[in-house]
């Protein structure tokens, strides 16, 4: 797969498809140890995935919350009616939300764009892809965009909030990491933002940059810094793009991030960052994650959006455990059910969701009991 900043763009956008640095990761990350890594695989019976919502379109991160609700960002459609191979912009960006008997879109009108499509193909869209509650009223929402200032300002007015972190309430901007690849470019490379995940760190966000190889700190007054500038991963088949995306936080402070390390089979990795330390690769062997979060018992669950290479038709994503103290991997078993998945979240009980089926608009959210 070429090396290009470009190839991160297509292997985000298939995936339904983030001012001073803070932490900087010049020389490169702590390494742990290599016996951390081994594998297992699981022979539990295999668990039960039950559909918990339907007729997504281009679903992506899902976030449960305390209440018992599920929130879903959904990239939308773009615009109806784009000419084929056209990038247009369109206001089908949303939030769906799950709570008890109740199911429905609770923020609509979000930006969204996409390229027109040959009639019944289905349409892969940018615009928001993580959610999360915000104290005052509305949401707190990460948007895709795949691009920088230029590109998203040749989208028009209506695609401001387009690779930003903002607030539906209001449609304020909070973190803009276009703007910061743009201007700051941490890692050298093409100028490319794809904000992919966020989590909440103290009065501000932590968001996972996958076009730009960073996490970003929005920071309370607007701002933004980088947080953690991740190396490439130098493989005996050349050097691949970290793309970092999932992203997650413990109660003690400790940040577990996901890279997809260019989409290379067994390449991805699972970074951890204790509080006032440097990352560290606590497990790999994986491939293609897109998002992690932590069960009940305090051990990391992984998604993996396809086991196989991307390039041609889809193959069955992954649900892996990740032992937090050791990096040792067992996969639990979905009957490969899960296609073209991209968001995980795990709830109060600890139900573990899946967002599943996430290019077009029948995208479903999974619930899975094992």
């Amino acid at each position: 797969m070429p090396n290009s900043r470009s190839s991160w763009t297509k292997i985000i956008l298939a995936a339904g498809v983030a001012g001073a640095v803070a932490v900087p990761l010049t020389a490169g990350p702590v390494q742990a140890q290599p016996q951390s890594h081994r594998h297992h695989t699981r022979t539990a019976a295999e668990p039960v995935l039950t559909v918990v919502a339907s007729q997504l379109n281009n679903p992506r991160g899902v976030t449960a919350l305390p209440d018992g609700s599920l929130l879903v960002a959904e990239s939308g459609t773009g615009l109806a009616g784009c000419p084929l191979d056209q990038t247009c912009l369109g206001a089908t960006g949303s939030v769906y939300k799950v709570k008890g008997s109740f199911k429905g879109r609770v923020a609509t009108g979000l930006a969204s764009t996409a390229k027109g499509v040959a009639a019944g193909a289905p349409i892969s869209a940018n615009g928001p892809s993580d959610v999360l509650p915000d104290r005052f009223g509305g949401y707190v929402v990460a948007s895709a965009l795949g691009g920088t200032n230029d590109s998203r300002a040749a989208l028009g007015e209506g695609a401001k909030t387009l690779g930003t972190v903002f607030r539906t309430r209001d449609g304020k901007v909070l973190a803009d990491l276009t703007d910061h690849e743009t201007r700051l470019n941490p890692d050298g490379g093409d100028v490319h933002a794809n904000p992919w995940r966020l989590v909440r760190s103290g009065s501000g966000y932590l968001v996972t940059d996958a076009g730009a190889n960073t996490v970003v700190r929005g920071n309370s007054d607007g701002t933004t810094t980088t947080q953690y500038l991740l190396p490439k991963n130098e493989l005996p088949t050349g050097a691949a793009e970290t793309v970092p995306t999932g992203i997650t936080k413990a109660a003690d402070g400790t940040v577990y991030i996901a890279d997809m390390s260019g989409g290379r089979l067994g390449a991805s990795r699972v970074w951890k960052i204790a509080p006032g330390q440097q990352p560290q690769v606590l497990a790999t062997g994986l491939t293609n994650l897109v998002d992690l979060e932590l069960d009940r018992h305090g051990d990391l669950l992984a998604l993996s959006y396809s086991s196989a290479q991307l390039a041609g038709p889809p193959q069955p994503g992954t649900l892996s455990k990740v032992d937090t103290a050791t990096g040792a991997v067992s996969v639990i078993p979905t009957g490969d059910r899960l296609r073209q998945p991209t968001g995980l979240a795990v709830d109060r009980c600890g139900k573990v969701y899946v967002t599943n089926n996430t290019v077009g608009t029948n995208g479903e959210l999974l619930r899975v009991t094992y």
